[in-house]
């Protein structure tokens, strides 16, 4: 009941729809390391859902790096974000984890509201 809860406040506080984006394959790095953090479940201009098999920590800040899709002729973003939530998902050892985007360049935001308005389109 308060995972119930929990996920109600979340979509209430959400400023944005969120796309799903998880059959783009966008594949999410951690900058520090360039280790591998999962993929891009669905995203919007002020966060992401990441599926990934680390168990991360609210209030935890990562550096990511993002890579577009060929198809977009864009280069890999790099955003800072906010952990927000984590909670199992459906599948063993996986997890789904809500992330605030806290920082990014004009040029990162303006590929990845070039990626919201393709995939809005193709959906």
């Amino acid at each position: 009941m308060a995972e119930l809860e929990n996920q109600s406040t979340v979509d209430e506080r959400r400023k944005s729809d969120r796309v799903d984006a998880h059959n783009e394959g966008l594949r999410v790095f951690n900058v520090i390391d360039d280790q591998p953090l999962g993929l891009v479940g669905n995203l919007c201009d002020e966060g992401l859902m990441l599926i990934t098999h680390r168990e991360l920590f609210a209030n935890g800040i990562l550096q990511m790096r993002v890579d577009m899709p060929q198809y977009l002729n864009e280069p890999s973003i790099s955003v800072g974000a906010k952990v927000l939530w984590c909670t199992p998902a459906n599948s063993p050892n996986e997890f789904w984890v809500g992330l605030e985007i806290i920082d990014i360049s004009d040029t990162g935001r303006k590929a990845i509201q070039k990626l919201l308005a393709f995939l809005a389109a193709n959906s």
